[in-house]
């Protein structure tokens, strides 16, 4: 059988370094340029061409670690009373796989209050990347339909707190930090062990990385020093993103204000449907007339408190997490500007050095973030758009069923 000219070049190369391997070269001969070269050429093709086995261990090995995947879930939510405190602890899942197999799993009950340590800790430990905020402590948004029950404002704030778990487990340097495997895997003990040691040395320490109060990091920012360009562009694009945010924020609060109003009318609608049911029973005990319409717009007002739901958990508190990011991305900056300008100020060598590992893990966050926001955006609004066509849908399925149950009466008739 005859094969591409591509595999066959790949497979004469592989043969030519492995008959200079098995005849003992010298390892002089092992840092000749030809033989890294093919080398090197025989490593990108494996990286870029799933269907060729790699020919090493080593290159085996990178092949797995590139499978390896982690889920994370937050859920099973349990109320805790005591004397003197009244708590909620949510349970969290993290599932490690390889290939698809699953390799490991591990299963902690977190309170709120723990999630809020492990934020702190690692805005303090990573101050020029971008953390994930985390839910607030009370609902963003007031339900104007209804008050919010504690259910449905439970339900919101798992799913911040997943979000925020999962970005973090998403960025390859904060993901490995032993604070954040502690708080993934570790029983409570060792958790609240470690965060009596973090709170002592904060309060104790006089780094200026732990102590909030002599960072300089921390200073409001300076005036009359310049920047450079490129983060002067970025400012002035987070400072249009967040203003947009916010425009759209404003818009998605009237959008749930009309639609909550139009949920009462349905519900105004259904009460009276109900009521000349009552009436209608007086005379016909089987009026399938107005009950089939009752069933009908008992749906729509189900349907429509869905949709409710769906908007204020999903639409709306993913617009109000991205008004926070903007914040968190801004100060962030700040943080970098501040140190810039006491980069000129002292002209210390260690200083530009944090300067510049501060410049480049801010480009490499920005760039992952902006990535990962778009695909949640996106995901968002497709998700808000469906939901809307499937209610309006589920409505007129509603009607076409009673209309269908109500032709042979009127047949009749």
């Amino acid at each position: 059988m005859m094969d591409d000219p591509l595999s066959r070049a790949l497979r004469e190369e592989e043969d030519d370094l492995n008959f200079h391997l098995n005849n003992h070269s010298a390892p002089s001969d092992l840092n000749d340029p030809d033989v890294n070269e093919k080398i090197s050429s025989l490593s990108i093709s494996h990286s870029h061409n799933e269907w060729m086995l790699p020919s090493t261990n080593q290159n085996k090995e990178e092949v797995d670690i590139d499978c390896e995947k982690t889920t994370i879930y937050v859920g099973d939510p349990k109320k805790h009373k005591s004397n003197l405190d009244s708590f909620i602890t949510y349970l969290v899942t993290t599932k490690i796989f390889n290939d698809g197999v699953k390799i490991n799993e591990s299963n902690v009950r977190r309170r709120y209050n723990d999630f809020i340590w492990l934020k702190n800790l690692l805005d303090i430990k990573y101050p020029y990347n971008i953390i994930s905020p985390l839910p607030a402590k009370h609902t963003f948004s007031k339900k104007l339909h209804a008050v919010a029950d504690d259910g449905e404002f439970i339900r919101r704030r798992m799913i911040g707190l997943e979000n925020f778990l999962r970005r973090i487990i998403d960025n390859p340097v904060i993901s490995i930090d032993p604070s954040v495997q502690l708080f993934l895997s570790a029983d409570d003990d060792t958790l609240h062990s470690a965060q009596q040691q973090a709170q002592q040395y904060q309060s104790t320490s006089t780094a200026p990385i732990i102590s909030s109060s002599s960072n300089p990091f921390r200073q409001p920012m300076g005036r009359g020093k310049p920047i450079p360009s490129e983060f002067s562009r970025t400012e002035n694009q987070i400072q249009t993103l967040q203003d947009n945010f916010r425009k759209l924020q404003r818009l998605t609060r009237k959008l749930e204000s009309d639609e909550a109003s139009a949920k009462i009318e349905e519900e105004h609608l259904l009460t009276s449907f109900r009521q000349w049911l009552d009436i209608e029973r007086k005379y016909d005990e089987n009026d399938s007339f107005i009950n089939s319409v009752c069933d009908a717009q008992q749906r729509i007002v189900e349907n429509h408190d869905e949709l409710l739901k769906f908007t204020d958990t999903k639409f709306i508190e993913s617009i109000n997490e991205y008004v926070l990011f903007t914040s968190i991305v801004q100060d962030i900056l700040k943080r970098r500007a501040q140190l810039s300008e006491n980069v000129i100020a002292t002209d210390n060598e260690q200083m530009f050095d944090q300067l510049t590992i501060a410049n480049e893990t801010i480009k490499a966050d920005i760039q992952r973030w902006t990535e990962s926001k778009d695909k949640e955006l996106k995901d968002v609004f497709y998700s808000m758009a469906n939901k809307k066509v499937d209610f309006y849908n589920q409505s007129v399925d509603a009607w076409e069923q009673a209309a269908a149950k109500l032709a042979p009466s009127n047949n009749k008739r």
